[in-house]
């Protein structure tokens, strides 16, 4: 294990099979970093939130999920109503779950995005292996966030790390992938990011982004990108977050 802290395109998609939408594939332009909240679209966030509202309900110490991001989700903003609400945006993607006895499963969702930007609804349906049901081949990029001073995360924090190419590209860094991740107690915090097969690493300088975010707030963060090797991306690696703004304690 790998431990880094700061010193004194893809054509790739992720389908989800979606209880009132179907399939839904988009390809579209390389997702872009959005440096001011750590996370290409602030609907997966919303999203995550939503899922975690529901998970506490039956678990307030619940392990761990993660929803991925870019290349994997797909946001429709097609306007139309749901049981007489407003939606502005439907997500589709793909996430993992942790059990209490070590089990992980994995699922593909949908989330319903209302005109206000509160995600409203998260459906999501389980991947079985025994039914054959897996997601997407792709390559692994995993390791574990530290953050320091490890005070009490408020609810509602959660990890956001980014794979990012770090050559100069229409000025802001391509998303090669990324993921969203929310514990309610697991120090230091898992993570696996999904590279789609198809990416190629040679000819790219790609970096690793992290930060512990509470909506817009950041609460953590990474002081300097994690390089990562394109010989080696499978490596796994050890990343500590700096305090931002003060934690609840």
């Amino acid at each position: 294990m790998q431990s880094h802290r700061p010193a004194p395109k893809t054509n790739g998609c992720g389908c989800a099979a979606a209880a009132l939408v179907g399939l839904v594939c988009l390809i579209g332009a390389p997702a872009r970093a959005q440096d001011s909240d750590g996370i290409s679209s602030w609907e997966i966030s919303r999203c995550a939130g939503k899922l975690g509202s529901e998970v506490r309900e039956g678990d307030q110490a619940f392990p761990l999920f993660s929803l991925d991001g870019s290349p994997w989700m797909s946001v429709d903003r097609s306007a139309r109503k749901v049981d007489g609400v407003s939606i502005a945006a439907t997500v589709t993607g793909t996430g993992t779950r942790h059990r209490r006895r070590g089990q992980v499963v994995n699922f593909r969702f949908t989330c319903l995005i209302d005109d206000t930007g509160q995600a409203v609804k998260f459906m999501s349906i389980d991947l079985l292996p025994e039914r054959g049901e897996a997601l997407p081949p792709a390559s692994i990029v995993r390791g574990v966030a530290n953050y320091v001073p490890k005070l009490k995360l408020p609810r509602g924090a959660e990890l956001r790390v980014q794979l990012l190419d770090d050559v100069a590209r229409d000025r802001a860094r391509e998303v090669l992938t990324e993921v969203v991740v929310r514990s309610s107690w697991e120090a230091p915090i898992p993570f696996v990011m999904r590279l789609p097969m198809d990416t190629r690493l040679d000819g790219r300088k790609p970096i690793v982004t992290a930060r512990l975010a509470l909506g817009l707030t950041t609460l953590y963060r990474l002081k300097e990108a994690y390089p990562i090797s394109p010989a080696e991306p499978h490596k796994p690696i050890e990343l500590v977050l700096d305090a931002v703004v003060a934690s609840s304690p």
